[in-house]
């Protein structure tokens, strides 16, 4: 019966049926391409932040086992306080594996939390003469002040750094490539 109706219909209104069919045909594909692209570039983005954030959970990781080292005090013989770090169960190689591994994670941590631990890195090489187990406590309990403060300002910046870690845009904008470096001197 609806054929009958079609063979019965002038010729412009079947060719404006049909253009307007294929018409909204090639409307309703375009749209759901356009959505279906923006869907996979979000799907995307959300599984390359996550890897971001993965690697900034891994570092802060790195960075809060070496607040802890230096959190925690030893008092000497002497009475006098010297950090965990520079206990004598540590070596020098093992100190800076531990500031190795904050370190290696310098892209996934802010800059000012990055800058902080380098400035304990260059303290320690800078001030520590030796690797013996006396030779750290003796510089453990020198630098007692000055490794304190250093880590109440990595702690400070850690726990600042907690609160927007999932920020991933703004941390990724907020890094600022160096192309220069500090000349380390050596006490010795």
């Amino acid at each position: 019966m609806s054929f009958v109706r079609l063979q019965n219909m002038p010729p412009e209104v079947i060719a404006a049926v049909l253009s307007s069919s294929v018409v909204s045909a090639v409307i309703a594909a375009a749209v759901a391409g356009w959505f279906n692209l923006r869907s996979k570039r979000s799907e995307y983005e959300k599984a390359y932040f996550k890897m971001v954030l993965e690697r900034r959970i891994k570092a802060y990781e790195q960075v809060e086992a070496l607040i802890i080292k230096i959190k925690i005090a030893v008092l000497d013989d002497d009475r006098q306080p010297y950090h965990l770090l520079f206990s004598d169960n540590e070596t020098k190689d093992t100190i800076y594996t531990a500031l190795f591994s904050v370190m290696a994670s310098a892209l996934w941590l802010s800059d000012d939390l990055f800058n902080e631990t380098r400035n304990l890195n260059v303290l320690i090489y800078s001030g520590s003469e030796g690797t013996g187990a006396a030779n750290l406590i003796s510089f453990g309990k020198r630098n007692y002040r000055e490794v304190a403060e250093l880590r109440m300002r990595v702690e400070k910046l850690h726990a600042r750094d907690m609160l927007t870690l999932h920020e991933v845009p703004k941390f990724l904008r907020s890094k600022k490539p160096t192309d220069s470096y500090d000349e380390i001197k050596s006490e010795a």
